[in-house]
């Protein structure tokens, strides 16, 4: 789609050339979403790409994936063998769209946007990932996961922030994973998605939940609960007012399903593990 009224576009080389962030100015990365539909607010696009962020860097503390990575090439890189929860960002690729938008879209575009339906923020908050967060002038800072989307297309970003990578600890690549999305339709937008992440060393078990609530959440254990144990936690620490309702699923068909594939996963994950 055209962006009639796009004012100016910034292709910068460095943040500092980037100062003084105004209303209407947005960053530009894969473009998949910004190109798909009007946008009447915005004047100015930021060009990312000549930034010459790094894609995917293997580092002693774990994984770095910069935000500006496409889709494809995540899905296309060989991970080390032992780093099993990979296959969770794999799924969250394979599940988000066709090859047109993936060869495209990227990854911190898809956490930056905030769609409750997200496949990647689940995943991300149930490998306790942080976020780099950096903007010009300014030392970078980082956030875990689970505190950067705080809403529907909500985030803690500040005008002139940028999320510049996505860090997984090496300790929890290791973790054995589950991920299930369920949707009205076949290939439609998700009401519920969960990712269960299990700890073979410890037995710790964490999920994280998406699509069903504005922001995604986490619930965890430290031992794999019983059916009645998941059913009180989930039940406690997310009512069904925390949960979504629309035209496409009530909050409390939202909340049921979600225990559903909570217990889904986690079963996935202990069959595997006897």
């Amino acid at each position: 789609m055209d962006l009639p009224n796009i004012e100016t576009y910034i292709r910068p080389t460095d943040l500092l050339s980037v100062e003084n962030w105004q209303q209407g100015w947005v960053p530009l990365a894969g473009g998949t979403w910004i190109f798909s539909q009007a946008e009447p607010d915005l004047k100015v696009l930021i060009d990312l790409e000549k930034l010459g962020w790094s894609e995917i860097e293997i580092m002693p503390s774990g994984l770095a994936i910069g935000a500006t990575c496409p889709m494809a090439k995540l899905r296309q890189w060989d991970c080390p063998l032992n780093w099993t929860s990979v296959k969770a960002l794999h799924r969250a690729i394979d599940e988000l769209a066709s090859f047109k938008v993936t060869n495209k879209a990227t990854v911190g575009g898809n956490l930056c946007l905030a769609l409750a339906a997200s496949t990647f923020a689940p995943v991300m908050v149930a490998l306790g990932a942080s976020y780099e967060i950096v903007s010009s002038g300014s030392p970078p800072r980082f956030v875990p996961a689970r505190d950067f989307q705080i809403g529907v297309q909500q985030t803690i970003l500040q005008p002139g922030e940028l999320l510049r990578r996505i860090l997984i600890p090496v300790s929890n690549l290791e973790w054995q994973i589950s991920y299930q999305r369920i949707c009205v339709a076949t290939a439609g937008y998700a009401v519920s998605i969960v990712v269960a992440a299990y700890n073979p060393k410890t037995a710790q078990v964490r999920f994280g939940l998406g699509a069903s609530v504005p922001a995604p959440r986490v619930v965890e254990f430290a031992a794999p609960p019983t059916p009645k144990e998941l059913c009180e936690a989930l039940l406690e620490q997310l009512p069904v007012d925390c949960f979504l309702e629309d035209e496409r699923a009530s909050a409390a068909y939202r909340q049921h399903v979600t225990k559903v594939l909570m217990q889904r996963s986690l079963s996935e994950i202990l069959c595997q593990n006897r």
